[in-house]
């Protein structure tokens, strides 16, 4: 069945290319701005939720608060339009890259790239949260690594979705339990939402640097009970049993993320930063992805090395780790056995045929 909203104009200057994806309650095409010529994301609700008061209300209170926050690891928003059904549809930078969630799938991560992962997330939270903004849903799939068409990268955080304004009334109905399970705060999984604030985006963050180091999801039951159960009541198990070559301060400032004690509990976003440069190396310029380049065969020809497949905001894929030849690291190989025996038989021919001249010029 064909998608209606292909190749057609939204908002009078999107040509709408192709569907990216869709969640619990939204849709994301890639459009082309019909004068610019440039890629964004157009992020909507989906038509059972379009005319929803409360998921109205939220999706537009999503687009202020990422309109407030300018910062380079924040996604931007560009534009608000509606479809010709009324529709409403936030307009993001299209991104390339993939999601945190996504590259740890090919296993932990160095220490360094977790220092400078850490430190671009937490410095966009920061932002958030000196305009008393709490994100609330932070976790893997919303910390994206985008990578600029100059090769760098850098993560963008997003989906403000479930955000926490200070000082504005709550919403509820659909909303009663805000986050995803396994990253959520204490005060989150006991559905003590007044309590929540800061502290519950350094929870996320302490589950989620346990989870670079690891590869484990730091709280993960068999359902989502327990999963809340484990929060409310228990410890992952220790970093060290995973990776022990875990630096001594970087394991204790975990702990003290996802400490239960509020004493103990890290409070502050700049209080983690402060403790995360102390504890790993100074953020370093380790590619945060390493995209495999997928070989292609053309019809009847020799396979050949292609570019990375970009992702984008919605779903991504990303294929394993490069090794050093394929990064462009040149390797000097031994010459064939072969070659080695020829180049000896000229080297003999050539010192015979000198020997021969000398004897000639001595008699």
């Amino acid at each position: 069945m064909s998608d209606p909203l292909i190749d057609t104009i939204v908002g009078g200057r999107y040509r709408v290319l192709r569907k990216i994806g869709e969640g619990g309650m939204s849709f994301i095409y890639e459009v082309q701005h019909i004068k610019l010529l440039r890629s964004f994301a157009l992020k909507g609700l989906l038509s059972q939720w379009a005319h929803n008061m409360e998921a109205a209300q939220r999706f537009e209170r999503e687009a202020e608060l990422l309109g407030s926050l300018r910062h380079p690891n924040v996604i931007e928003i560009a534009d608000w339009i509606y479809l010709q059904d009324g529709t409403p549809c936030m307009v993001l930078e299209f991104l390339h890259g993939a999601t945190l969630q996504t590259r740890l799938q090919r296993g932990p991560l160095q220490f360094d790239a977790i220092s400078r992962l850490a430190e671009h997330t937490c410095s966009a939270l920061s932002l958030a949260h000196r305009n008393g903004i709490t994100h609330r849903d932070v976790k893997p799939e919303n910390i994206f690594i985008s990578i600029d068409d100059s090769g760098d990268d850098r993560v963008k955080l997003l989906d403000f979705g479930v955000s926490k304004l200070r000082g504005v009334g709550r919403l509820s109905g659909v909303y009663r339990m805000l986050g995803t399970p396994s990253y959520m705060s204490p005060e989150q999984a006991s559905g003590n939402n007044d309590a929540v604030g800061p502290s519950s985006d350094c929870w996320a963050m302490g589950a989620i640097l346990y989870e670079m180091a690891t590869r484990e999801v730091a709280f993960k039951g068999v359902d989502i009970q327990q999963t809340l159960m484990l929060i409310l009541e228990a410890k992952p198990p220790p970093m060290q049993h995973f990776r022990p070559d875990a630096p001594p301060e970087f394991v204790d400032l975990v702990d003290r993320c996802l400490s239960h004690d509020p004493e103990r509990r890290i409070q502050t976003i700049e209080d983690l930063r402060f403790r995360l440069r102390n504890a790993l190396p100074p953020p370093g310029r380790t590619p945060l992805l390493q995209p495999k380049r997928a070989p292609q065969t053309p019809a009847g020809g020799t396979p050949v090395t292609g570019p990375p497949t970009p992702g984008v905001v919605g779903p991504r894929t990303l294929t394993g780790t490069t090794n050093p030849n394929q990064a462009g690291i040149a390797v000097m190989a031994a010459p064939p056995a072969n070659t080695r025996r020829w180049v000896i038989v000229v080297i003999a021919i050539v010192f015979a045929t000198l020997g021969n001249l000398a004897i000639a010029l001595l008699t």
